[in-house]
């Protein structure tokens, strides 16, 4: 408010405002099967104004939590699934208790020194990025356990039974090793990247 002699001349009033790509990124977090809500120490109604916002139904959105009680929703919550992204000091409990933890707070010590991850460029893209990573990752991973049991089920089968001279078993070893690299290449060329530096 500003006055002058006692005249109020203008009442100023403050919002918080969300990343510019906050609702953007909580879509396509949805989009990928991921459930997403909001632990805040903000009152309430500014909380439930900002799940709006971001198209989240308010009852994932909790607000007048205090670091104690964000941690301990998290552990009521996590069965070692839960990614955790705060950038205060109030949110430090929170990421502690996390499965993994985050932070866009690069510029503040004490929540980089106290996540698994801290993002180096504004906005949460980042998250749904590495996101989508590491589900890519984990299908040539399972793709790579995969072909190696079944490689080496029938090798050891054909060994078994003495069809397989110890020659071809020499050749047959260092040629599963390269398909499998051939193909972790290949899956996760230039061609197939979720992003480029």
């Amino acid at each position: 408010m500003y006055s002058v002699d006692h005249n109020i001349r203008a009442r100023f009033t403050t919002t918080d405002l969300p990343r510019p790509d906050a609702a953007r990124e909580v879509a396509r977090l949805g989009d990928l099967g991921y459930e997403v809500g909001v632990l805040s120490g903000d009152s309430p109604e500014r909380v439930a104004e900002m799940a709006d916002v971001l198209g989240l139904p308010r009852e994932v959105a909790l607000g007048g939590q205090s670091p104690e009680d964000k941690a301990a929703w998290l552990e009521a919550h996590d069965d070692g699934d839960t990614l955790f992204v705060g950038d205060g000091i109030n949110d430090a409990l929170a990421a502690d208790r996390a499965f993994c933890s985050g932070t866009p707070a690069v510029d503040r010590p004490f929540m980089p020194a106290r996540t698994d991850f801290y993002l180096v460029t504004p906005g949460l893209g980042p998250v749904t990025l590495a996101l989508r990573a590491a589900r890519e990752l984990s299908q040539v991973v399972r793709a790579n356990l995969t072909f190696a049991v079944i490689y080496n089920a029938g090798a050891v089968g054909l060994a078994w039974a003495g069809l397989m001279k110890p020659w071809v078993a020499a050749v047959l070893m260092p040629t599963s090793s390269l398909l499998i690299l051939a193909f972790t290449t290949w899956a996760l060329s230039s061609r197939r990247a979720l992003w480029k530096s």
